[in-house]
């Protein structure tokens, strides 16, 4: 009995050894040519007419990504309206950014009043998206500070494949 129980600590030492020892690959989203970036942020104090460059991948493009923002609007229903202060930018910063958010993205999603969800997917290249986007920036088309209901989040997959320079 003791001959096993030694065979056993043995085994599960050996494989605890390799682990530590082995490299561990890097997560990816699409094989070796991708990472897989999320990130959020309140948006609270944004002044009016400020931009926010909430996600920079230079000198690496971002192929496709995935942006929800809260904001007020006077209707939060599925396609009512754009959002009413909080605008989402997405190229190539110093050479063309884009708006992204119209009607289309208001999901009529809310739960405090004030605030509505909108949510919209963009790939590179497509549907008025440059081809190349680096950036995504928020803006504050409003006339006031944002407050604390206007949030961003987003997730993109960012090509580290190709660099820009």
């Amino acid at each position: 009995m003791k001959t096993r129980k030694y065979y056993v600590v043995l085994a599960v030492g050996l494989v605890v050894s390799l682990a530590m020892v082995l490299p561990a690959r890097e997560a990816s989203a699409n094989g070796d040519d991708g990472q897989f970036v999320v990130t959020s942020s309140m948006l609270s104090g944004l002044a009016p007419g400020a931009v926010f460059p909430f996600i920079d991948t230079t000198p690496h493009t971002i192929s496709s990504a995935h942006i929800a923002i809260t904001d007020d609007t006077a209707n939060c229903s599925p396609g009512a309206s754009a959002p009413s202060n909080v605008k989402v930018l997405v190229g190539q910063a110093g050479v063309s950014l884009v708006p992204v958010m119209n009607a289309s993205t208001n999901t009529g999603i809310t739960t405090t009043s004030g605030q509505c969800v909108f949510h919209v997917t963009i790939h590179a290249g497509q549907a008025g998206v440059p081809s190349t986007v680096t950036d995504i920036v928020v803006l504050n088309a409003g006339a006031t500070p944002l407050s604390g209901v206007n949030t961003v989040t987003a997730s993109a997959t960012v090509r580290v494949d190709r660099v820009l320079f």
